[in-house]
């Protein structure tokens, strides 16, 4: 290394010298001082970065992340207001601050953006990188597809990530690095164009892939995709139409329900690899399911790079406080222009790249315009006082706005995409909503553990069904007795239940059956909580009554006990009377609901009715005692035939009454119901059969193929159908299938 003198003096304690540097790089600059026989040598190092200059974005109109050009370069983009210099440090030249390149930046429609093009990058091949702010900050790639972590990935087990890309701990150590590879976006799907149920008819199975599978019997917070993947042929015998996972966009640290993201385009690295999330939706497509992803736009944690790049009394995409009642984390800012696109890019990039069906939006009450909520804005300090949990909750018109701007986004690429907000606000609001084709979670928690416990107060469930509960539009809920917010039914049984419910699990397990069956049977869309399905009861919540996120216990081991397996035999029958009887469950059924807490003492029923085909629950909310109840039947008692009934329970049928044991249900129809014996799965696991507007949809490779209507009539053909159901045989196996 070769060093260039540019002062000296002698005879003197100080020199001062200016020196012009010009050239970006790393530079040394050596003080050597000597007296007598004795030197004393000190040395500062300086960085002068390159600075960015103005030069547009290539094509005019900038476009967050890293784009693959034509000629094989690579384009980077971050958005980053108010700020002057950005350097892209990377790989590919060995994370060389002095050496990095410096981006050039943008003003467009208001905000700045800076980008810079990347020659020479090999295909499939791991490209770590960060961007370096203003000289200061480090930070990530917003849009990154796969983030590597310096502090948490070191825990991950080869087994759950193989070949994870290393964290270059030698060169960086404090920075959530940004991964492209040309090739991270390519999977090959089986099924391509897969096509759930109706959304008023979802039967949807929310789970926590960290508490689904692992250590039996343990809190370890230790569940894998690969542990998925082998429960779901249960889950489809259970009858569910839809998986619903809670967030698993990269989130703070590795054990997490996910509701802290940090990352919205990349998938957390906990639970597999990309290709291993693809693997799972393509394997729940190909079991005739649906895959729901639970989104977080409320908040962030604190290492999304527009968090981290600026003080938080000058930041323009978050407020300081939130102006709502449902501050969680860090608020965005929701009138952020860049906020929302970043929301929009990331529901089409989870459509499109990951293939899933649609989205539950987390805490919509927080996601409204900052001044909806009448709060008070200090502008130095970007926060806001006089927040109230009134005014959050009262009707506002900016959610509705903003949720329909959100599903426009995803009609552009997936018109009929499920989309369920938590908005829990009144019916003007949700039934707005509606009108878009929203449905709006309904929590019915409260009275399913009153009904439970058997206490007669507050146990409505009439509220399952959605004209009942406030008057909301038909088919516009997702109703549910328990979710991951919510206190499990059997462990307040266990609590507090009435006089032979506490303590009584064969009780306890009978009438979570009934709650089931006074769900299931409503029309509309229903939602299970992983485990639900056969009695899971430890709590959920903390001693202040907040939610206890901490591991739960892997409790698979309960189905030997034969009352929690025979309350998961009634969920699995009750799901395959819907399956097998959709046109009870559509709209324009008549439906009458007698679940409120007057049809107590005489037993509550709900009927449907459908043209001849009528369908029947029967429930005895009594703690003790059996019950002959009354049943508003329109044939004689020969006419219908039992469907589903509590476990280890023989209804009896007489007349117009129907006796049954205290806390029991039965379900019966009419002779033009399907038995559950007779239902057959509608999806095979190779093959993928459904219907479309006019025509049926078969995915997969078969040899024989017959095709006839409800009438045993062959059809020769899959296009140019009538719209009615159809019997669909595929190389011996059966499938109902509607056409629309």
């Amino acid at each position: 290394m070769t060093s260039t003198p540019v002062a000296s003096a002698k005879s003197t304690t100080a020199l001062t010298k200016t020196i012009a540097i010009n050239t970006p790089g790393t530079y040394n600059i050596i003080a050597r001082a000597t007296s007598g026989t004795k030197t004393a040598t000190q040395t500062s190092t300086i960085t002068y970065l390159g600075q960015s200059t103005q030069t547009d974005y290539p094509g005019g109109i900038p476009q967050m992340g890293a784009k693959a050009n034509s000629d094989g370069s690579v384009t980077f983009c971050l958005a980053a207001p108010d700020k002057s210099n950005v350097l892209i440090v990377g790989s590919w030249n060995d994370y060389d601050i002095a050496t990095s390149l410096p981006m050039h930046y943008q003003d467009y429609n208001g905000n700045r953006y800076f980008w810079a093009t990347v020659s020479g990058l090999a295909a499939d091949t791991d490209y770590p990188y960060y961007y370096l702010v203003d000289g200061q900050y480090k930070v990530g790639d917003p849009y990154a597809n796969l983030v590597l972590d310096p502090w948490n990935d070191r825990y991950i087990s080869p087994t759950v990530f193989p070949d994870m890309p290393p964290y270059p701990s030698d060169k960086v150590n404090d920075v959530p690095l940004a991964v492209y590879n040309s090739s991270i976006n390519d999977y090959e799907w089986k099924i391509k164009n897969f096509k759930g149920v109706d959304q008023s008819a979802l039967v949807i199975y929310e789970l926590l892939i960290r508490d689904f599978n692992g250590s039996e019997g343990q809190s370890l917070g230790n569940g894998t995709i690969a542990g998925v993947m082998e429960k779901l042929d249960y889950l489809k015998e259970l009858g569910v139409n839809a998986i619903e996972l809670l967030p698993v966009m990269e989130f703070n640290g590795n054990n997490s329900w996910g509701y802290n993201p940090n990352f919205y385009f990349a998938p957390d690295k906990a639970y597999g690899t990309p290709d291993d999330y693809r693997k799972l939706v393509d394997a729940i497509h190909e079991r005739g399911m649906a895959v729901i992803l639970d989104v977080v736009f409320n908040q962030s944690d604190g290492l999304h790079p527009w968090y981290r790049m600026y003080d938080i009394d000058r930041n323009p995409f978050y407020n300081g406080t939130a102006p709502h009642s449902y501050s969680v984390l860090n608020d965005w800012n929701q009138d952020n222009q860049l906020v929302q696109q970043q929301f929009k890019d990331a529901l089409i990039y989870w459509l499109t790249s990951y293939n899933v069906d649609g989205f539950r939006f987390d805490l919509v009450k927080g996601l409204g315009s900052n001044q909806s909520y009448n709060a008070t804005y200090n502008q130095s300090t970007n926060t806001w006082s006089g927040v109230t949990e009134d005014k959050t909750n009262a009707y506002n018109a900016s959610r509705v706005a903003r949720m329909k701007e959100l599903h426009d986004a995803m009609r552009t690429v997936k018109p009929d995409a499920y989309f369920i907000n938590e908005d829990l606000a009144g019916a003007k609001e949700e039934n707005e909503m509606a009108e878009d084709k929203e449905t709006n979670w309904a929590n019915i928690n409260n009275a399913s553990c009153q009904f439970a416990m058997g206490w007669q107060s507050g146990s409505n469930l009439n509220r399952f069904y959605a004209p009942l509960d406030d008057n909301r539009i038909w088919g516009s809920t997702v109703s549910y007795s328990e979710s991951h917010d919510e206190e499990r039914m059997a462990y307040k049984c266990a609590q507090w239940g009435n006089t032979g419910i506490k303590g009584n699990v064969a009780m306890t397990m009978r009438r979570l059956g009934s709650v089931a069956a006074m769900m299931l049977m409503s029309p509309g869309a229903h939602m299970i909580w992983q485990f639900q399905e056969f009695g899971a009861d430890e709590t959920t919540k903390n001693g202040d009554g907040s939610n206890n996120t901490s591991p739960k216990k892997v409790v698979w081991n309960y189905l030997n006990d034969p009352d929690r397996a025979g309350l998961k035999q009634s969920y699995s029958e009750l799901c395959a009377i819907r399956n097998g009887n959709p046109q009870m469950f559509k709209e324009g059924v008549t439906t009458v609901m007698s679940c409120d807490e007057s049809n107590w003492a005489n037993g509550r029923t709900i009927k449907l009715s459908n043209g001849t085909d009528e369908l029947y629950c029967i429930v005895n909310p009594n703690i003790s005692g059996s019950k002959a109840i009354e049943v508003p039947f329109t044939k004689d008692a020969a006419q219908y035939h039992l469907l589903s009934a509590s476990y280890g329970v023989e209804p009896s049928l007489s007349g117009k009454s129907v006796t049954l044991p205290a806390g029991a249900y039965a379900v019966y129809g009419t002779a033009g119901m399907t038995d559950i014996e007779d239902i057959i799965d509608d999806v095979t696991p190779q093959i993928n059969v459904y219907g479309g507007i006019g025509e049926i949809i078969i995915e997969g490779d078969y040899r024989e193929l017959d095709i006839f209507n409800i009438s045993g009539q062959r059809i020769h053909g899959t296009s140019g159908l009538p719209a009615t159901i159809y019997i669909v045989i595929v190389d011996g196996t059966s499938n109902k299938v509607v056409v629309r």
